[in-house]
């Protein structure tokens, strides 16, 4: 059995010392944001981003809504007046206050699994700060308390690459050595301050693993015309199943039940441009109160991704523009105005197999100094043999956890 991981790193660097202030105000006049409304955020935010990822380039596209959501609720608890609102429009935050991350914090919480289930689902934090620097008192709350982030003493400044090392080595070790140099050199500095890491361990099964003998060569339909002979992977068996006039969505189940793989394929071997065009959550849903399970032909390819992206250009398209510029407020970590993110990057892997799904994503949020029913009588056919979107998340509060677009199996 292998693994699905999510990564996440949130890199600070500032210089100023801390003054006391109030970081989240509790505003009693807000309603409580509720963990139905996190969830909602988030999966809002999957696909606002992967509207924008998807708009320009027709490649194979895989990242972590999860992951990138994650890191930046840590730094959107740092956060201040117009940062801060635009962060929370683009992420579909809730309001800067106790109850969101609070909230958040519950939604992580609930992704965990006790040792007795069929998989394993882990969530290990940590916050790494420069020897006798001084965070504000209530943002060390936050990411301490709601976060559960672990608080390590490190030497940025006098060793910047032992750091960096140090760093890199955690996050290999929280994703079984799948990610390497997540932070990449130079990134570290005199001015860096503090680094925030995530990592998440996910290990699971197909709950109806695929019988490899089945697998065969076949062709794949690319978007650019190209016709390739890839591992197509096949079974029939009983799926959760809908289906639209312009696309079928079918659901693999991991063991245990919890967690699920959601497929979504144009019936047009052309068609995912116009599917990411107009697909949204409320297709989703759609699916989950319409679906039945039915008797499916299943013909998935085996395949591996590999991506990486800078994030600033497309979170500035989404409106989330102050936090990368002089206007920049992230006086809740600091007391002062003197941070502005520098860059955001994000990288991710998934394989699939007849057995399995292995995954890992990571993502680091770099920082600086500012200048200031019954079955029909015959089986459906899904013959995924073209371009396809699709989505892993939990089976219970629906919460994606990772996202992306098949256009050219890659070779295992």
């Amino acid at each position: 059995m292998k693994k699905l991981f999510i990564l996440l790193a949130v890199s600070l660097l500032f210089f100023s010392a801390c003054a006391q202030k109030e970081v989240i105000q509790d505003v009693s006049t807000v309603p409580a944001i509720t963990q139905e409304q996190i969830v909602e955020g988030l999966n809002t935010f999957a696909f606002d981003f992967y509207n924008s990822i998807t708009k320009q380039a027709l490649e194979n596209t895989f990242y972590s809504p999860l992951s990138i959501s994650s890191a930046l609720a840590m730094t959107y608890a740092g956060a201040e007046g117009e940062t801060a609102k635009q962060m929370q429009q683009t992420l579909h935050y809730g309001p800067q206050d106790v109850s969101f991350h609070s909230q958040f914090a519950n939604l992580i919480e609930s992704l965990r699994v006790s040792e007795k289930s069929d998989f394993e689902m882990t969530i290990a934090n940590a916050v790494w700060v420069q020897n006798n620097y001084k965070l504000q008192k209530n943002y060390l709350q936050i990411v301490k308390g709601k976060y559960l982030s672990e608080a390590r003493g490190i030497d940025f400044i006098s060793q910047p690459d032992a750091s960096r090392e140090t760093i890199n080595e955690w996050v290999s070790d929280k994703t079984a050595n799948r990610i390497h140099n997540l932070i990449p050199p130079n990134a570290i500095n005199a001015m860096t301050r503090m680094i925030l890491t995530n990592a998440v361990y996910f290990n699971a099964e197909w709950s109806h693993k695929f019988n490899p003998k089945m697998t065969r060569k076949e062709s794949f339909y690319c978007m650019n015309g190209e016709i390739i002979e890839t591992d197509m992977m096949y079974q029939r068996h009983y799926y959760q199943y809908s289906q639209t006039s312009d696309y079928q969505m079918l659901e693999l189940t991991y063991k245990g039940y919890e967690y699920s793989m959601l497929i979504i394929l144009p019936k047009n071997p052309g068609g995912l441009s116009k599917l990411n065009k107009r697909i949204s959550c409320k297709d989703i849903a759609k699916h989950d109160n319409s679906k039945q399970q039915e008797d499916i032909l299943v013909y998935l390819p085996k395949f591996r991704l590999e991506t990486a992206y800078e994030l600033n250009a497309y979170l500035m398209e989404m409106g989330m523009t102050d936090a990368f510029s002089q206007q920049a407020d992230f006086s809740g970590m600091t007391g002062n105005k003197d941070l502005m993110i520098s860059s955001i990057f994000h990288k991710a892997f998934i394989e699939v197999d007849e057995e399995k799904t292995e995954a890992a994503a990571a993502t680091a949020v770099v920082m600086k100094l500012t200048a200031m029913a019954p079955s029909p009588v015959a089986p459906i056919e899904f013959r995924a043999d073209h371009p396809f979107m699709f989505i892993i998340r939990n089976q219970k509060e629906k919460a994606i956890l990772f996202m992306g677009q098949l256009t050219t199996p890659k070779a295992l």
